[in-house]
């Protein structure tokens, strides 16, 4: 290590007795110039690097918040939106809760009639309320629709059987078939326990050389004081001129 600062010694020494004290001074304050130019040109370049990253930034950062202020906008636009609708809603629940009312009152009214002329039409507020019969795409081939509802507000629930038979004329003589046979509807399916109403639908083809005229439908209510209620649906009558369709066979109580 001494030789080593021995040799450094010797190297200044020998400069300055070639040259002098003064250039070798000139030279390191030159070096040290360039040194500190390059450090400010490094650091102004760096500077400038950050400021770019900064302005970025901040650009993006503008760009967010002004997102958010749209999606704010949005989602109080939305809000008003989703408070007419409901509005609406409400507005339009109360229109059918008071159409159902007046619907009810109507049946009622009707039920009473029915009572007083058909007795047979209705039992503890159990009615045939309609039948709906529509073509299917094949020939002789239908689609019948049958509800049972109940009338009373407090209702109970009523267990019963539905019967329907198809009448009209084979080759000049009165012929009657039993309508949920020709559906293909089970035993057990013609049984119904309902609170609400019962719905009956299947699909059929008329028999070979048959004229329908009616449908006889029956709804047995053991355990009603009146046991048995019929309505007659005739065929004309109930046949709808609608888009044929397919259908399958489905029951369902309420």
């Amino acid at each position: 290590m001494s030789q080593q600062l021995m040799n450094e010694k010797w190297r200044l020494s020998y400069w300055q007795q070639r040259y002098g004290r003064l250039p070798v001074m000139l030279i390191s304050v030159a070096c040290l110039a360039i040194l500190l130019w390059a450090s400010y040109r490094l650091g102004m370049w760096y500077g400038g690097v950050l400021q770019d990253k900064v302005a970025q930034q901040g650009q993006q950062l503008s760009q967010l918040y002004q997102r958010i202020e749209r999606l704010e906008y949005q989602r109080h636009v939305n809000e008003v939106e989703l408070d007419i609708e409901k509005a609406a809603n409400s507005s339009l629940q109360q229109e059918l809760t008071i159409a159902q009312d007046e619907n009810f009152g109507l049946r009622r009214e009707l039920a009473f009639y029915q009572k007083i002329m058909a007795p047979e039409l209705e039992a503890d507020g159990v009615v045939i309320d309609s039948f709906v019969l529509t073509p299917n795409i094949a020939e002789r081939h239908f689609h019948f629709k049958l509800a049972v509802i109940q009338l009373e507000r407090r209702r109970k629930l009523i267990e019963g059987r539905i019967s329907i038979h198809l009448v009209g004329r084979s080759n000049g003589a009165v012929k009657s078939y039993d309508l949920l046979d020709l559906a293909r509807i089970s035993d057990a399916d013609r049984k119904f326990a309902m609170r609400y109403f019962s719905l009956y639908e299947g699909d059929f083809f008329l028999p070979e050389d048959f004229v329908p005229e009616r449908f006889d439908v029956k709804v047995s209510l053991p355990e009603s004081a009146q046991r048995q209620l019929e309505r007659r649906f005739y065929w004309r009558s109930v046949l709808q001129s609608v888009e044929p369709r397919e259908g399958v066979t489905t029951h369902s109580n309420t």
